[in-house]
């Protein structure tokens, strides 16, 4: 499973470029579906991944998680590490990012379930990540149908080209983004939702602005996220904040961003 190609076009790397995230349908069957929903199932069970409230719960029961997220499932369950690591995904990032090689940051669950959850304020995920450079992008992928109100992806076209701005809190404390962003900036505000039916993903850019509303409806909303590395991205190192995976680092700061959990993905084998 989640093998083989998933075409990817000249008009859909020049839309990605031009308004920095783009939509694919279909990516998945239902048998991978499955097999990824039974995976977030057990590691929401057995707790055995990284997992927190990014909301801002203690996130060691799971009872009230508002926004759960669960890192790396890849390096506990099958399901997840065949679908980063064999090839479908990471191929489609080397074609929108026209690198030669990607390696694979980290993947994470994001899992709002009905009635605790909350909204994802609007953000760029650049400022959270350890690389210097811009570039690194994210595969989202629904595992259940989204819409606006079951928390489906929003983005600001054309963003990314905006620069990177300070981390946003997940919590309610501190600025938002639109606090940050000049008068023309604001004038261009004008986010697209995301709608889309389960096994369908979007990518986005480090740099873009992104949301996702609170799941206001009766069931749950799963989606998992990968997020890749492309060519000519950069250690931060001490001049970006801290990360789960600065212990698995290997490089210093100005080298090729690596690290001892960021697997090379190429022609479809992870080495």
């Amino acid at each position: 499973m989640f093998g083989g190609e998933y075409p990817v076009s000249a008009k859909d790397v020049a839309f990605y470029e031009e308004n920095g995230y783009v939509r694919f349908d279909n990516v998945l069957n239902e048998d991978e579906l499955q097999a990824l929903r039974a995976a977030l199932a057990s590691a929401k069970s057995n707790r055995d991944v990284h997992a927190r409230d990014l909301a801002g719960g203690d996130g060691a029961t799971g009872a009230d998680d508002k926004i759960l997220q669960m890192l790396n499932l890849w390096e506990r369950y099958d399901a997840p590490r065949e679908y980063v690591l064999n090839g479908r995904i990471g191929r489609m990032a080397k074609a929108l990012t026209k690198s030669p090689t990607i390696h694979l940051y980290h993947d994470q669950a994001l899992v709002k379930e009905p009635g605790p959850s909350a909204p994802s304020p609007w953000h760029q995920d650049q400022p959270y990540w350890p690389s210097k450079e811009a570039g690194m992008l994210s595969c989202w992928m629904a595992l259940d149908d989204v819409t606006i109100e079951r928390g489906c992806m929003q983005f600001i076209p054309g963003s990314h080209k905006w620069g990177e701005f300070p981390p946003i809190s997940f919590v309610g404390e501190g600025k938002e983004l639109k606090e940050h962003m000049s008068a023309q900036q604001l004038a261009l505000w004008n986010p697209v939702a995301v709608e889309m039916p389960a096994g369908s993903c979007t990518f986005h850019h480090g740099l873009t602005f992104h949301y996702t509303n609170a799941n206001t409806t009766s069931h749950v909303r799963r989606a998992l996220v990968a997020i890749f590395i492309p060519e000519g991205i950069t250690y931060g190192a001490d001049e970006k904040m801290d990360n789960p995976f600065a212990d698995s680092i290997t490089s210093r700061k100005g080298e090729p961003l690596r690290g001892t959990r960021f697997p090379e993905i190429a022609a479809g084998v992870a080495t």
